[in-house]
This record gives C-alpha cells, sequence and structure tokens, in this order.
C-alpha cells in the first residue's frame, strides 16, 4: 500500500506551511520589518509583507503596514526583499514627510 497524504475532513490535505523569512531595513531613519515568503502559492506567487515598528506611514503604506502579492522572479531580478523595498519606497518618495490626513 502506498503512502498516501494526510487528510484533513472533507477529503482535502491540509494546507501548506508558509516560510517567512524576516528582514530590517533602515530608511530615512524609520525601521522597517520585511516578511518574506517566496513560496506563499507555488512556485510563482510570493508574499512580502512591509511594516514600521510604530506603525508610521511611509511611502508604500500611509498606515505603516503593507501586504503584497508578487511573482517571486520580480523580487529576485531586483536583488531580494531588501533591494525591491528600497527601489519601491524610492519610487514612490516625493521627498515630503507622510503624515496621514485628519479629515
Amino acid at each position: 500500500m502506498q503512502d498516501e497524504p494526510e487528510k484533513r475532513a472533507g477529503g482535502k490535505p491540509p494546507p501548506q506551511v508558509k516560510v517567512y523569512e524576516t528582514f530590517t531595513l533602515k530608511w530615512k531613519g524609520q525601521a522597517l520589518t520585511l516578511r518574506w515568503c517566496a513560496q506563499w502559492f507555488s512556485d510563482v506567487t510570493a508574499h512580502l509583507e512591509i511594516v514600521t515598528e510604530d506603525r508610521s506611514p511611509h511611502p508604500i503604506s500611509g498606515t505603516g503596514y503593507r501586504s503584497h502579492f508578487t511573482h517571486r522572479q520580480v523580487v529576485e531580478e531586483a536583488g531580494g526583499p531588501e533591494a525591491f523595498v528600497r527601489a519601491w519606497l524610492e519610487e514612490l518618495d516625493d521627498g515630503k514627510p507622510v503624515q496621514l490626513s485628519l479629515f
């Protein structure tokens, strides 16, 4: 008898465990934590989380948190998660401080 993958109730296999790597990036005095899952869905779709320690805004997110799905190859070709995020920040940065609107 062949080994079969373990199945959950309903006959579905258990979900694939997502493996994240964590990086720290300093950008204009802000500490950003990057969480990178190169294989979020198959070998193609990756997941990147970008968050400031104090949830202060930055050019990528007005809330200090961004969840971003992308092709793994795009990030790898940019030089990895840190280089990808740094280039993204620099592309969106207009030199003005980012502040949330109160109205």
